[in-house]
């Protein structure tokens, strides 16, 4: 006997079947689409606004105003962090479903399609770099001094300052000077133990141009600092801390602290607390405002360990015009606009669980910890060791409680084969949209965590994305361990022997 089924549209009220749209995959809403006219009116028409509009369809802020007339405000979309302008012109929440899904898709994809460029900055390789989406510029300190500031879009350098090698002028710019940047802030150190604050958008001043506004000078050693939610925090080996209030005209110190002797540089802050690496000892957690110490995080607790799965063995790929002419000391030309795209530039790597088998170093030998990485979006930290162990705390917060009684359950450790020979910079790493990047041996890592930031393997790693790799450079002969790295909505950005590179995900 023939069951006739009844269209829901016919049955259901309206707000039923939006409800149950809510749950349903963008991919089957296109189906959906080509059911029937009435569908097609239904999800295309009169309820497109509210179908893609859904928390479950695109990513988007909190909250977003309600412009007057109903029209929706798509301003929000200007502080996602894109090098090919894919949000440029959204027009509708659908405009913005699409882009978002597909970037994603490409994402989750075991080898992405990437587009590549490769920025070389001057004739020196560049030390740091920083990437303002808004003002689509780089900001750039090299090996050999100097800070430049590049157009995002074309590579040509609109503004710099000089090398301390090539003059003694107050403004000059000491090599391997560390950078850091908010929203048209830089900060850069100096010799003696001064950071530099610099603006850039003042009165007068032509595009990416900056001018100093203030010299914060200490009078203890200094040996790192970071700027974000417009606070720095500078630490010191004499076991000191500062706390600067960056909305203040000049900078305000507010937070003097006292830390342990003889911090090795690396730090990172969030809204409230700022972590220390403390190199064996780990890592120390202390409040901004009070300079109250929270705890201490000490990976060597952590017992859930897995590893990389080691990857054989591969030739680097050939090399590209720019690399291959500094290789034989002639002039090297900018690449860009990015090459063509190619699925081969990621090589999909797998994760087991357990420690590395067949490690060549020993085990029990005590390990050192560089950088470390708070998550912008959520309580995930992220640690890295000279023994190219990565250390996964998923909740910072539950772990600072009770001691370290909280840690082991809340941690993991990812093991790769080193031999310690990068980490003369500490590491480096970046930590995004529940992902991890860092590199071990002239390979860059991606590693995809689960929605709880947690490392997956077996049956609970396929609902995680895929995790893969690269090389450090395209020629053996020019690699060096990358001194800076960062995960972006769309690129994937890196130093690269004499430049930096933006690898872009294509959609």
């Amino acid at each position: 006997m023939n069951v006739t089924i009844p269209d829901p549209l016919t049955v259901l009220p309206p707000e039923i079947v939006l409800r149950i749209l809510d749950f349903t995959p963008v991919s089957a809403l296109g189906s959906l689409t080509a059911v029937s006219p009435a569908w097609h009116q239904f999800i295309d028409g009169t309820h497109q606004e509210a179908i893609y509009s859904s928390p479950t369809k695109t990513s988007q802020p909190h909250k977003i105003s309600q412009p007057a007339g109903g029209a929706r405000d798509f301003s929000f979309v200007n502080d996602h962090t894109s090098f090919s302008k894919l949000f440029d012109g959204i027009t509708s929440w659908k405009d913005l479903c699409k882009r978002q899904t597909l970037l994603e898709r490409n994402w989750n994809s075991p080898q992405p399609t990437t587009r590549e460029s490769i920025l070389q900055v001057g004739n020196h390789a560049v030390w740091r770099f920083k990437a303002d989406f808004k003002r689509r510029i780089f900001i750039s300190t090299s090996h050999a001094g100097g800070l430049y500031v590049s157009d995002m879009d074309t590579g040509r350098i609109l503004w710099q300052l000089p090398s301390a090698l090539d003059t003694t002028e107050d403004h000059a710019v000491r090599p391997y000077a560390h950078l850091e940047y908010q929203d048209g802030m830089a900060a850069f150190d100096r010799e003696g133990d001064a950071v530099e604050i610099w603006r850039t958008d003042q009165d007068g001043t032509a595009r990416g141009e900056f001018q100093r506004v203030a010299v914060l000078d200490h009078d203890c050693q200094t040996r790192g600092f970071q700027l974000s939610y417009w606070t720095l925090v500078v630490v010191s080996v004499e076991g000191q801390g500062f706390v600067y209030d960056m909305q203040q005209n000049p900078p305000k110190l507010t937070t003097h602290l006292e830390i342990e002797q003889d911090a090795v540089g690396h730090l990172d802050q969030n809204e409230d607390v700022v972590v220390y690496s403390m190199g064996t000892r780990g890592y120390h957690v202390y409040e901004k405002k009070s300079g109250q110490a929270l705890g201490i995080l000490q990976p060597s607790q952590c017992t859930e360990k897995y590893h990389v799965e080691p990857l054989p063995p591969a030739d680097p790929p050939s090399s590209n015009a720019a690399l291959a002419a500094l290789r034989y000391g002639r002039p090297s030309r900018r690449i860009f606009p990015p090459s063509a795209p190619r699925k081969s530039r990621l090589t999909p790597i797998h994760l087991r669980k357990g420690p590395l088998p067949n490690a060549s170093r020993d085990p029990n030998e005590e390990d050192e910890w560089g950088a470390g990485m708070l998550d912008r979006s959520s309580n995930l930290f992220v640690g890295f060791s000279r023994l190219g162990r990565v250390f996964v705390c998923s909740d910072l917060r539950k772990a600072l409680e009770d001691g370290s009684k909280n840690l082991a359950s809340v941690s993991q450790i990812l093991e790769c084969e080193s031999d310690g020979s990068t980490f003369d910079l500490g590491g480096w790493l970046s930590a995004r949209n529940h992902r991890i990047m860092f590199e071990i041996q002239n390979r860059v890592y991606v590693v995809a965590l689960s929605k709880e930031n947690r490392i997956s393997v077996g049956d609970e790693a396929e609902e995680v994305g895929p995790s893969y790799s690269f090389l450090t450079s395209s020629a053996p002969q020019l690699a060096v361990p990358v001194s800076f790295m960062a995960l972006f909505d769309d690129a994937i950005m890196t130093t690269y022997a004499v430049g930096f590179l933006p690898m872009k995900m294509r959609v």
